[in-house]
């Protein structure tokens, strides 16, 4: 009787130990799809793991570098360190050509999740070797590369910039939010980031991934289930690069100075015709000349 009840609670021990590993195992795998998801979503526009500096730099072993605390408060306000003087974070925006990276509205457990995934990613990758990023290529659905497009895919870019093309998908035109220095095009949205030297910012690769999955919140949002296709994003790569080799023979305008101008232009021609009107105005009573026979009948 005693011998049965030792094996009962042996048994209920071992169930209780095989539930415990289970619920670890089954949170640490919820813990990794789960930043693999985010990770995919936010940050593989700009970054990768262990290929190369993209638009941001190369996160592999990131864990190993920065403190957790250091990361989560980079990941919510990247800028907030910058302009507090963090030696780190300072360095970062400085090498990456100042590009602001995006405020991310994610929690402390997400951000870890991503921690996670990433230091799960960096046991797979050698870091002996000194990564080089391969060569960027985009090659439209004719077979051609962004070095062999003529001055029709530059048109078509412009084009589909300003949206006098519509996507297919019915993404929104990127002058809405986008600026370029230009001649031939009217002045842009400044809701985001001017565009005019983002093949020197960015490089190819970076413009590339930015288009192909949007880091930015407000942009991720605009072509949500309104991918971009990919002769599209050659024709704005296209436009875009050529924008920047041509950014040197532009005029900018100073649009601020125009706007003011033409307003106080404005008024004053508004002001005008309202004065010409008002001197056409009836100057007396409408029952006037009633008044005056009345007058002179009595």
């Amino acid at each position: 009787m005693i011998i049965l009840k030792k094996l009962n609670r042996l048994i209920q021990k071992s169930i209780l130990l095989i539930l415990l590993i289970s619920f670890s195992i089954s949170t640490i795998t919820f813990s990794q799809n789960n930043g693999e998801k985010i990770f995919l979503t936010v940050c593989r526009a700009c970054h990768t793991i262990g290929q190369g500096k993209l638009v941001g730099p190369d996160l592999v072993n990131v864990q190993n570098k920065l403190t957790e605390d250091w990361i989560i408060k980079f990941v919510k306000s990247s800028q907030s360190m910058v302009k507090s003087g963090d030696s780190s974070a300072v360095s970062i925006f400085n090498e990456f050509n100042k590009v602001i990276m995006p405020d991310q509205n994610l929690s402390d457990t997400q951000i870890i999740n991503i921690i996670n995934y990433i230091k799960e990613k960096s046991t797979t990758v050698s870091t002996t070797d000194v990564v080089v990023t391969p060569p960027f290529t985009l090659i439209n659905s004719l077979g051609f590369n962004l070095d062999q497009a003529g001055k029709e895919d530059v048109n078509f870019g412009r084009q589909y910039f300003t949206g006098e093309k519509r996507f297919t998908n019915g993404g929104p035109p990127c002058l809405s939010c986008h600026n370029v220095v230009k001649d031939q095009l009217i002045s842009g949205g400044l809701l985001s980031k001017d565009l005019t030297n983002a093949f020197t910012r960015l490089n190819a690769a970076g413009v590339d991934a930015i288009i192909s999955s949007p880091p930015f919140p407000i942009m991720r949002t605009a072509f949500t289930e309104k991918e971009i296709t990919l002769d599209e994003k050659y024709y704005l790569l296209t436009f875009l690069k050529q924008t920047d080799k041509d950014a040197i023979y532009q005029h900018p305008v100073n649009y601020d100075k125009k706007f003011i101008y033409s307003g106080i232009v404005g008024v004053v021609i508004l002001m005008g015709f309202f004065g010409l009107v008002w001197s056409n105005r009836k100057k007396v009573a409408v029952n006037k000349d009633i008044f005056n026979r009345q007058k002179k009948s009595k």
